[in-house]
């Protein structure tokens, strides 16, 4: 992986790994639950109506973001005042056992009403920790990288979050596949939760052995670190704050309304069954994992702007002639074919994202800023993304009703990267990377598409 990055440090090794590990934890911690809502709806709300008890899974799956503001400003400050790598060991650990209590839940047939609360506190646990936790991972990353590389080593959370999303559509089909169906909706839903143990166990061995990220550690040494992170980012950043949660929005309503809702879209249409449409998930996100890199590659080569762009422009063109297929079609491989241009396509957005959003802000206040403005974003567009999907098909009594969504967000991302701006740098630069690169605005440029923002 160093070699991909471009460097050859043992510390910026060791960053990279744990940052991807940590992240790939969280997002099958996040993700695991689409896969499970058919069998988490029967048991926990139970109903007349099937596509009532999707709904309100889907609202719970929604509640999870509903926390992350809260996680982002608790956790942004935390990692503002006391380091990224002590706060990162912090939301590891709660983000787990959050997930390994998930799956010890008793059912709504046991405790009534009190299994339907528990699962949603436990939802607003993990992403009270998840506000912390992609935030400060990514701000991390963000943090080895020079003006040569900075695209790759933002392309490491993307990486884990690719790498999550292999691991929990993969975990739910194999479950599917050795549990018998009447069992699986017994418990067997319960084995992809409890196997978060033994993975958050490695990801925070692995924690414990990385260094605090440099710029961190040299605003520390000159008494520099922020004493009021949250006041100082809403007074002095507002705009940047808002552009973040502007690319975050879009990020999110893309993303997770194909990795949550697609799922439930084609699960409720009849042609494939619950288990061929989690493996079609699994086979097609590990696909795409190597080209999250490739795609921090392209923002280093081309620029965030004109890479964000173009992914999205084709995200909006695609998603219609998708939605017909994944709905008409029974072919397994028409598809996974489906399914794997939209992940390729979308792949190229994250690493775009977050080169754009770490830029926005000065070290001192760039984990608050981020976790902040991402935590928000992903409560409108994460969170409520697959939900408004479900809803819009409903209402509009159209399958094609969520390509409005998809058209919103493709907007929104536009917008806000092409008025980004980077943050004036006050502090000088770490010794590796050229003062006269890092630590001014790039110079005016006659493509406004290459611009480098971050």
């Amino acid at each position: 992986m160093s070699s991909v990055l471009g460097t050859t440090s043992p510390a910026d090794r060791r960053a990279a790994i744990a940052t991807v590990t940590g992240v790939a934890v969280e997002a099958y911690d996040f993700i695991v639950y689409s896969y499970l809502v058919v069998f988490l709806a029967p048991v926990f709300f139970p109903s007349d109506d099937p596509a009532a008890g999707i709904l309100a899974s889907l609202l719970v799956f929604a509640a999870g973001f509903v926390a992350r503001p809260l996680g982002g400003v608790f956790y942004g400050r935390l990692g503002d005042r006391i380091g990224r790598r002590r706060t990162l060991l912090i939301t590891i650990v709660l983000m787990g056992l959050a997930t390994v209590l998930m799956g010890l839940l008793p059912g709504y047939d046991q405790i009534g009403i009190a299994a339907s609360v528990l699962l949603v506190a436990l939802r607003l646990l993990q992403g009270f920790s998840a506000g912390g936790e992609v935030t400060g991972a990514a701000v991390y990353a963000s943090e080895h990288g020079t003006s040569a590389n900075r695209g790759r080593f933002n392309s490491l959370q993307p990486l884990g979050f690719a790498i999550g999303g292999v691991l929990a559509p993969a975990a739910v089909g194999l479950t599917a596949l050795l549990v018998p169906a009447g069992a699986m909706a017994a418990w067997g839903w319960r084995i992809p939760l409890l196997a978060v143990l033994p993975i958050t166990l490695i990801c925070l061995l692995l924690r414990t052995r990385v260094e605090e990220s440099p710029q961190f550690v040299r605003i520390r040494a000159e008494q520099r670190a922020s004493a009021a992170p949250l006041r100082e980012t809403v007074g002095k950043y507002p705009v940047a704050l808002l552009q973040v949660i502007g690319l975050t929005l879009c990020n999110g309503m893309i993303n997770y309304t194909i990795i949550a809702y697609l799922p439930v879209y084609l699960n409720t249409s009849g042609n494939l069954s619950t288990g061929a449409v989690s493996w079609i998930f699994a086979v097609c996100s590990l696909i795409v994992v190597p080209f999250v890199l490739f795609s921090g590659a392209l923002v280093d080569r081309f620029g965030q702007r004109r890479v964000l762009v173009i992914a999205l422009v084709l995200v909006a063109i695609l998603i219609i002639p998708a939605l017909f297929v994944l709905r008409n079609v029974a072919a397994v491989a028409a598809v996974a074919a489906v399914v794997l241009v939209l992940l390729l396509v979308t792949t190229a957005i994250g690493p775009a994202i977050l080169t754009a959003s770490t830029g926005l802000f000065p070290t001192r206040v760039r984990y608050t800023g981020i976790a902040l403005g991402y935590s928000i974003g992903n409560v409108i567009g994460g969170g409520f993304g697959p939900y408004l999907a479900a809803l819009l098909a409903a209402r509009l009594g159209s399958p094609y009703a969520p390509a409005l969504l998809f058209a919103f967000a493709v907007i929104v991302g536009i917008v806000a990267v092409l008025t980004a701006k980077r943050a004036p740098q006050p502090e000088p630069d770490l010794p590796t990377v050229p003062a006269d690169d890092e630590d001014r605005d790039p110079p005016a440029v006659s493509d406004p598409m290459r611009m480098e923002t971050s």
